[in-house]
């Protein structure tokens, strides 16, 4: 495990985490880690399970998650295509 000696955080999800997924109601915008720590989730810890999944069972996965969070609206499609960049980010770590 590849950690931040200053924070004890688990870096190897950084790119996941701080992908902007969106724009929220007042235009800043929404990073993958800030659309799961508003849900509740500890993103360390969504991002390490996602990790686990195949890429199928975890682009399903996200995808719920993002249907719950409703901060940001995004088409189907939009969202999906979110959500393959996001697990393609993961799968690479």
């Amino acid at each position: 495990m590849t950690e931040n000696t200053r924070t004890g955080l688990d870096t190897r999800y950084d790119r996941f985490l701080q992908k902007i997924i969106g724009a929220g109601s007042n235009g800043t915008p929404v990073t993958t880690l800030s659309m799961l720590a508003r849900l509740g989730l500890d993103p360390w810890q969504v991002a390490r399970d996602l990790s686990t999944m195949s890429k199928e069972a975890a682009g399903d996965k996200l995808d719920t998650v993002m249907l719950n969070f409703t901060d940001i609206s995004h088409s189907a499609e939009n969202r999906q295509n979110i959500v393959t960049d996001l697990i393609t980010s993961l799968h690479t770590c």
